[in-house]
């Protein structure tokens, strides 16, 4: 009898690297802002993203390879989107000609149909 096993998890930073590598492959020029490790005075600390204004959500990645603009919202298979990060998603859909896309590693086959498109 052959057990079944189940698939090592990929966390979301793996995946993020995964992509950014992918869509370089592929022409694109990305960016991702990384959160900043900040160390409070009893010695405790938090993790934050410097940003003003209406930034709270912004999506993890952003590609560009004219004429497209993506933008990209990471996550771990088990992860949850906060409303701020949905709410951008579906702000930035209406935006055309962005494109704005919620990943996770299932849909790899799709990311790349997406990144390799003309």
């Amino acid at each position: 009898m052959r057990l079944k096993t189940k698939a090592p998890q990929m966390s979301e930073k793996q995946f993020l690297a995964q992509v950014i590598e992918l869509a370089k492959l592929y022409g694109w020029s990305c960016a991702h802002f990384r959160s900043a490790r900040i160390q409070r005075k009893d010695g405790s600390h938090y993790y934050a993203t410097p940003v003003q204004a209406d930034g709270e959500g912004w999506p993890d990645l952003v590609m560009a390879r004219p004429p497209r603009l993506i933008f990209a919202e990471i996550k771990s298979e088990s992860g949850i989107p906060s409303e701020a990060q949905m709410d951008w998603i579906n702000c930035l859909n209406l935006c055309p000609p962005a494109e704005a896309y919620l990943w996770r590693p299932k849909d790899f086959d799709h990311i790349v149909a997406i990144l390799e498109e003309k």
